[in-house]
């Protein structure tokens, strides 16, 4: 088989091609027809610039013409909706009011569960009258009461703290015969504790009405009479000792009699017990 013939241009030819096109001017325009340009558009046709040395034409667009990239339209998805600052400001408070009660539940359900703890339990074991005089003048009272109270602490791992300023009274027909206060001291586990009160009281007044009543119930052997004690107390859980609360007992009392120097005897008792 002969070999096939290949060909090859010459270099000074090449050059000598390019350098002729590269300096001849187009007879033509390399866009559209001018007219037609500006009626699809109605803008003004672009200049034409003559050509560069490398035979390249370069076409020159009026500034008024051409579209920077900032002004591409971008489609962009909606901001986000932001809740309002106060509507969460709430919430949060809301939340930590609601989980500090329920850590607070929980925590008292513990201690509950660990100490169960009872109210104390008190009662009047006796009376003694030393002095009770009512003068005649001006209806008013002079007395001496002397009362034993029993007081019983059921808890098996709770204590119980007697404060001072503690005030008890002892009342007729509403009116403060006489007062006194309880001792200090502590009360430990299952303690049962007898205290003796001294109760002091003179110039409270009675109506002519209310010593009529008087005198009938004491023929009937039956007196009401009423016993208020408010104690402050602090309650020790174990080591922990707590804040002071209040213990209000309330008696409601029926006796014999109100002579000096005569045996009392309780004939009724009903106590109430509020913390």
């Amino acid at each position: 088989m002969a070999d096939h013939q290949r060909i090859y241009p010459m270099t000074a030819d090449v050059e000598k091609d390019a350098g002729q096109y590269g300096n001849e001017k187009p007879s033509a325009p390399l866009g559209p027809n001018s007219s037609n340009r500006s009626s699809e558009k109605g803008g003004v046709d672009p200049v034409p610039v003559p050509p560069a040395s490398n035979g390249r034409m370069r076409v020159k667009i009026p500034k008024d013409q051409a579209i920077s990239r900032r002004e591409h339209p971008r489609y962009l998805s909606p901001p986000p909706k932001r809740r309002c600052s106060c509507c969460r400001c709430l919430c949060c408070t809301i939340c930590f009011l609601i989980a500090l009660v329920v850590i607070v539940a929980v925590a008292c359900g513990v201690m509950y569960l660990v100490f169960r703890p009872r109210i104390p339990k008190y009662s009047v074991d006796s009376i003694q009258i030393t002095n009770f005089t009512i003068n005649p003048t001006d209806l008013s009272t002079n007395c001496q009461f002397a009362v034993k109270i029993k007081a019983r602490n059921p808890n098996k791992r709770i204590g119980i703290y007697y404060l001072d300023n503690s005030h008890l009274a002892v009342l007729y027909s509403g009116s403060e015969l006489c007062t006194g206060s309880l001792p200090v001291f502590y009360q430990g586990h299952e303690n049962t504790t007898f205290l003796d009160v001294e109760l002091t009281g003179t110039g409270a007044k009675l109506t002519s009405n209310m010593v009529t009543t008087l005198n009938a119930q004491t023929n009937q052997a039956s007196i009401p009479l009423n016993l208020k004690a408010d104690v402050p107390v602090k309650i020790k859980l174990g080591k922990l000792k707590l804040w002071k609360i209040t213990v209000r007992v309330r008696w409601d009392l029926t006796v014999n009699q109100l002579d000096a120097n005569a045996k009392v005897t309780v004939k009724k008792s009903k106590v109430r017990v509020k913390l």
